[in-house]
């Protein structure tokens, strides 16, 4: 069966159920858009599930919705602020003691082009929420998942990126100079440079880590989505509006405008999480790979300072 645009998480479960059953994901942000829906079919699926949630409440709901529908699902709950680095640390101490060991983590959560705030630790919300923290949480989980995997069939890091990383990050890449974003604040530039922060990270890791654990990374672009709870700070129609009229150039309208539904976004996060032939490393939408990205999104010299930055901002961080 072959899968594209508008094929839903539900139909590739369908395809790979015997890949899903007894394993375990890690969904950060399972409590409600993407997150949710990839939860649900994993779980329908005859996964166990861990949602990570900021709000243990949210959780609980999404949790009790989805064992309605399916009431043999095996959902557990982990608290999870990635607005604060402690916070991540200690659901990492929780996620690692699990039985059985992660299989796959799919680092979900995010905020898009929300005011101009500050995290626990000092650094601006998005890039510490979509990028730096998540990176954290993978580092911290990498002995659980290389435990669950094999040389030849390793765990997965799945990060959900976006478009944005290509409409809106700027053409340097990542405002290294202003992680707090003390000099300029442009809130859909900031989305931008975390999501593209977010595949530079997936393909570096694939790279250093790959070949010493029984871990891969890929990254995905989920689509354009009108009902996520991601377009809070924003109607999707001016977001729409304001990428159609500065880079129109960069993709062309109908991959600007075309919408999914919440059971379209998240096929692509499913397919990565347990087609046996994705490419690790790579960058995937519409169920495949996908070369619209940005120009340093794989640029070795850019992976390279952030990393070395993003562990730095860690061990500062004294946790």
């Amino acid at each position: 069966m072959s899968f594209g645009e508008k094929t839903t998480a539900a139909e590739v479960a369908a395809v790979f159920g015997s890949r899903i059953a007894g394993k375990h994901f890690v969904v950060t942000g399972g409590n409600s858009g993407l997150g949710k829906e990839t939860a649900r079919v994993l779980a329908a699926s005859g996964a166990i599930v861990t949602l990570c949630c900021r709000s243990v409440a949210k959780a609980e709901e999404a949790k009790n919705e989805i064992i309605h529908e399916t009431p043999n699902a095996e959902i557990r709950i982990v608290p999870l602020d990635l607005a604060d680095l402690k916070s991540v640390k200690e659901s990492a101490e929780i996620l690692a003691k699990a039985t059985p060991k992660i299989n796959v983590l799919i680092n979900n959560a995010g905020v898009m082009a929300c005011p101009k705030a500050l995290t626990q630790n000092g650094l601006e919300f998005q890039f510490q929420t979509n990028y730096l923290a998540p990176y954290y949480l993978t580092l911290l989980l990498l002995d659980a998942l290389h435990e669950s995997g094999t040389p030849a069939d390793p765990s997965r890091v799945i990060n959900v990126s976006s478009t944005a990383n290509v409409l809106f990050g700027p053409d340097a890449g990542i405002s290294f100079d202003d992680l707090a974003a003390k000099k300029s604040y442009n809130p859909w530039s900031r989305y931008g440079e975390s999501k593209l922060a977010q595949i530079v990270s997936a393909a570096d890791l694939q790279k250093r880590i790959a070949g010493k654990k029984n871990v891969a990374f890929v990254s995905v672009h989920p689509g354009n989505i009108p009902s996520s709870n991601l377009t809070q700070y924003i109607g999707l129609s001016s977001g729409l509006k304001m990428t159609t009229a500065i880079h129109f150039n960069k993709i062309g309208p109908s991959k600007i405008l075309s919408q999914k539904s919440i059971p379209e976004g998240a096929a692509t996060i499913v397919f990565c999480a347990v087609d046996p032939n994705i490419q690790f490393g790579k960058y995937y939408s519409d169920c495949d790979v996908t070369d619209i990205v940005h120009s340093l999104a794989f640029d070795e010299s850019l992976a390279a300072k952030l990393t070395e930055i993003s562990d730095k901002l860690i061990a500062d961080a004294n946790l």
